[in-house]
């Protein structure tokens, strides 16, 4: 039975402003991307500039496109004329084991691409490469302006000026034979870095209590300030926020595969007040998996739980739910029909009345929020009977009304030919990296992204969704649109040949430019470039 703990506070201590302020540290920049979740944390910006269409295939509104030597999965950092990001260590041609822990840390210009510096980021356990739930990179680096933050989940953050000169670095162990790599964003709250680790090594209760807990450490020197009362799983994305009288927050969630021992599973809402900074503020208890982006709003917090269709809407000042949201009942299905070349609109749809009957599933680190309106992508699996098939899902807060619009899986261009869309098939890519390697480690890095992968946290440039599948397939949906019917769908974009190229990265909006990256590069994409 799903039940809440309302802890120190009360209601009035935690009503929130507005989804849109951000518990990061505040940058009126348009210049920076300071973390995996951008200037305010929460993988949104209101500029409206970025651009709308491009093709890797074509070089079309690519400004420039730099080869990395080996597979990475985190975001990009900007900070005016600066990008940082991270890759693994390369691997040698002709290594059978496809696994390290180590990863290499890269300052490029962001003007021309040109590679400045980089330096090592030495890991205590090994991930696998090119991995379709995770490696060691996908922790995106931090940075004020003036110094930038490494991370490398094998167990390790360094602090380095501008110029890659090391200030400090600290190592720590993950937690042994579990999964320890994805999905959190490490950020910056003022004078903390806020990362994920177990307890010390030494520390006599780390083997009888092996979980994960926010870290605040003095951005300045690495030191330990603070640690969350509540553990939460490495799956889940924490988003942080602001209350109605400015303090900041995060929530966080547990539960996920693997028996990853954070109980109970659930959601935390964590203080981030400087005073009180990782008191738990309230608890939700449920059951489920905790595999999402932690999205909330002034009025609402959201438990996805993966193992039911449907989404737990909570009073965010209490943790008290407030209504079910059922994600397969009298739903609108719009779904393409290749022999007409258009979509046909089904209402009133229950998916466990088609033929096969099917189970939402809401893919996980998909879901965003744009107003009232929570979007996700749905995974797709006959075998499993899961779906809508290959579509992109978005449920009103308030009202329930659900919609799916079916996507194509995939687009292949080539200069003076016309584009061929593929629709309803799944596709599978090469894991072959700039240098010529194959990388993959798990076969299951090859598919699509439209079942069992983790991808790329979307990004809401505006109103603007932004979200990229396995095959560097990027999705442009209008997120403000009345209906989610084919007006909805703005663009279809492409970072290469999509059977040889390979992403699970989410998207830096700068200004006028997009940054994105493959395996294989990392690109500018400007319009009229």
């Amino acid at each position: 039975m799903d039940r809440r703990t309302l802890l120190t506070g009360g209601a009035a201590a935690v009503a929130f402003a507005s989804s849109s302020q951000s518990a990061a540290s505040a940058v009126a920049d348009e210049g920076v991307w300071p973390q995996g979740g951008g200037p305010n944390g929460n993988w949104a910006v209101r500029s409206s500039d970025a651009p709308l269409h491009w093709s890797g295939a074509r070089g079309e509104n690519i400004a420039w496109r730099t080869d990395l030597p080996e597979c990475g999965q985190g975001g990009i950092t900007v900070w005016r004329d600066r990008l940082f990001l991270t890759t693994m260590k390369p691997l040698r041609a002709g290594v059978l084991k496809k696994e390290g822990p180590d990863a290499v840390g890269y300052c490029l210009d962001s003007a021309t691409g040109k590679i400045l510096w980089s330096v090592d980021l030495p890991g205590s356990l090994d991930a696998i490469y090119a991995y379709g739930f995770s490696d060691g990179t996908t922790p995106s680096p931090c940075t004020d302006g003036k110094q930038v933050w490494f991370f490398n989940a094998c167990g390790y953050v360094g602090c380095y000026d501008f110029q890659g000169r090391k200030v400090w670095s600290r190592s720590w162990k993950p937690a042994a034979d579990r999964p320890f790599n994805k999905q959190f964003e490490p950020f910056l709250m003022g004078d903390h870095l806020v990362t994920l680790e177990p307890r010390a090594e030494g520390d006599a209760r780390r083997e009888a209590d092996p979980w994960n807990y926010l870290k605040g450490l003095d951005k300045k020197t690495g030191e330990v300030v603070w640690v969350s009362d509540d553990a939460l799983t490495h799956y889940n994305n924490p988003i942080s926020g602001r209350l109605q009288g400015g303090d900041p927050a995060v929530l966080i969630g547990r539960g996920g595969h693997h028996d990853v021992p954070e109980k109970p599973v659930g959601l935390s809402l964590v203080s981030l007040n400087p005073a009180r900074a990782g008191k738990t503020l309230w608890r939700y208890h449920s059951t489920g998996h905790a595999l999402y982006n932690m999205h909330w709003t002034r009025k609402y917090a959201f438990w996805i739980p993966e193992i039911r269709p449907e989404i737990t809407v909570l009073n965010v000042e209490t943790g008290e739910p407030v209504r079910a949201l059922k994600l397969g009942t009298d739903v609108t299905y719009r779904r393409f029909d290749p022999a007409s070349k258009r979509y046909e609109e089904h209402v009133g749809v229950d998916t466990q009345k088609l033929t096969p009957p099917l189970t939402v599933f809401p893919a996980w680190f998909t879901n965003t929020l744009v107003g009232d309106y929570l979007y996700y992508l749905c995974f797709t699996d006959a075998a499993r009977k899961v779906g809508p098939d290959h579509c992109i899902g978005r449920v009103h807060v308030e009202t329930g009304k659900v919609e799916y619009l079916e996507l194509p899986v995939s687009v292949r261009r080539a200069s003076g030919s016309p584009d061929e869309w593929i629709w309803g098939k799944a596709q599978f890519t090469k894991t072959i990296n700039s240098r010529g390697v194959d990388v993959a480690g798990d076969p299951r890095s090859r598919r699509d992204g439209w079942f069992w992968c983790f991808l790329g946290t979307p990004t809401v440039v505006g109103i603007r969704i932004y979200i990229t599948n396995m095959l560097g397939v990027t999705y442009v949906i209008d997120g403000a649109a009345r209906e989610l019917n084919a007006k909805a769908l703005l663009a279809v974009n492409d970072l290469g040949d999509p059977t040889d190229t390979w992403s699970v990265n989410s998207l830096s909006a700068v200004g006028d430019s997009i940054y994105h990256r493959s395996m294989k590069e990392v690109v500018r994409i400007r319009a009229g470039a």
